[in-house]
């Protein structure tokens, strides 16, 4: 039985925000490897616009997309409608994505692994409010 035909996130669309072509063609396979459609947007605008034009069920932004503009981005995006939002940066962002609407944010370079657990919590309500696997002993 192929998993994707019976995989809930099948056909669940994923709007990437990444400028970095090259991380975004890795989050795109991993992302697409585990039944999810991907839109991918390569600027701040062309994310809004996909955003309105596509309705993604989650949307993922690197907060330094456009020169840096992603936090303006993801506050954007959680007025418009109250979907999951992950966002990502190689800086640790944590507090600012978060205040700016984020859902959950990871470090990059992104584990494929746990951006795909990450993308299906935030789906399933479960949202993480940081995705730190070391020192989670609180």
């Amino acid at each position: 039985m192929d998993r994707r035909t019976s995989n809930p996130a099948a056909r669940l669309l994923v709007l990437l925000a990444e400028s970095d072509r090259y991380g975004a063609a890795l989050s795109d396979v991993s992302l697409r490897d585990e039944g999810f459609d991907v839109a991918i947007a390569m600027s701040a605008t062309e994310a809004e616009e996909k955003f309105a034009s596509q309705s993604p069920a989650l949307s993922i932004v690197e907060l330094m997309i456009s020169g840096g503009v992603g936090r303006d981005l993801c506050q954007r995006l959680k007025r418009r409608r109250g979907t999951p939002l992950l966002c990502i940066s190689s800086l640790d962002l944590s507090e600012q994505a978060l205040a700016a609407g984020a859902d959950a944010f990871l470090k990059k370079p992104l584990d494929p692994a746990q951006l795909v657990s990450t993308v299906r919590e935030l789906l399933s309500g479960v949202a993480l409010m940081s995705a730190d696997p070391v020192g989670a002993d609180d």
